[in-house]
């Protein structure tokens, strides 16, 4: 099959040489380029490749969508292994792990013999786990001579991870696939942004909100405003069964309004996509050192944050982002 061209493919090939020549890279590219896709399989030469994605959907969705670029089958060629569920063969060419998984993998097997290249991808979220295994996956590489590391991310500071990993090539990639208008609109309801959105796109609209307390509570009110009539209003976030998150994620006919968490900022691609209603936040855990505990904050997200949910909308189709 032929594969849709990307902003990524012409710098597979320096990327393939400079992994091989300096056993690391950070690659840093817009939304929609194609980093998360092409590179693991562009790498597979030297043995199996493991990536790490945040999120357990995105591991499932990244690991679809690479076998149906590849022609490859899901749980042989490519598989996927996040908590409570692993799809994968001895004859798995690139793997994709969740955070805690990769994790194990290198505490268990510090020189992670069962691989080649590991791959940290949307390194700019930033997390314990994804800290750690970066840490570790260096000090496998001092183990071994054959080991290689690729950091990839949209938004990150390249600089200090490249240092990290001994002075690593730093591949930059420019473009997205389709442009993006952005629109500010403080003084809008949520309601009316979706309203205008549903009515200016002819694609699906995906709404970004802080948590399933307002996904629920927008999903049941969207269905009764008659400007939306035939919308089917979708939620998607990380309580959901896996395949109520995959029946989003499903190409269909029909125009879909998905109303979802910051799960949906990256690594997913819903196709047909052409406009984002973005809130600007999110619910985050946060220390409490008054009593010692962990709570949910609302917060505004980051600039960074913005952009990536933004370049939702370009993907497949120049879009549209309120």
């Amino acid at each position: 099959m032929s594969l849709p061209p990307l902003p990524i493919d012409p710098v597979l090939p320096e990327i393939v040489r400079l992994v091989a020549s300096h056993r690391a890279a950070v690659v840093t590219a817009p939304p929609g380029a194609g980093k998360t896709t092409r590179v693991p399989p562009a790498l597979i030469e030297a043995g199996p490749v493991i990536v790490l994605q945040p999120r357990r959907i995105a591991a499932r969705s990244l690991a679809a969508r690479i076998a149906f670029e590849r022609g490859w089958a899901v749980g042989e060629e490519v598989g996927w292994h996040v908590r409570f569920e692993r799809r994968a063969s001895p004859r798995t060419k690139v793997l994709v792990a969740t955070e805690g998984i990769l994790t194990a993998y290198l505490q268990t097997d510090p020189r992670l013999a069962g691989f080649s290249t590991v791959v940290l991808d949307e390194f700019h979220e930033r997390s314990i786990h994804a800290d750690l295994a970066l840490a570790l996956a260096r000090q496998a590489m001092l183990r071994r001579d054959d080991l290689r590391v690729v950091v990839m991310s949209a938004t990150l500071d390249a600089g200090p991870v490249a240092a990290f990993l001994g002075g690593a090539p730093i591949v930059r990639v420019e473009g997205r696939p389709h442009p993006v208008a952005i629109e500010h609109a403080p003084h809008r309801s949520i309601h009316d942004a979706i309203e205008g959105a549903w009515r200016e796109a002819t694609g699906h609209v995906l709404v970004f909100l802080p948590g399933a307390p307002e996904i629920r509570a927008l999903a049941a009110d969207l269905p009764r405003r008659p400007a939306l009539t035939g919308a089917a209003v979708l939620p998607l976030h990380g309580t959901l069964a896996a395949d109520e998150q995959d029946a989003v994620l499903a190409p269909g006919a029909a125009r879909k309004i998905v109303l979802a968490t910051n799960i949906a900022e990256t690594s997913l691609t819903i196709e047909g996509v052409e406009a984002v209603v973005d809130t600007g936040l999110q619910r985050v855990v946060r220390f409490d050192a008054a009593v010692g505990l962990d709570r949910l904050e609302t917060e505004r997200i980051s600039r960074d944050s913005a952009d990536q949910r933004a370049g939702r909308a370009g993907r497949t189709a120049p879009g549209h982002a309120i």
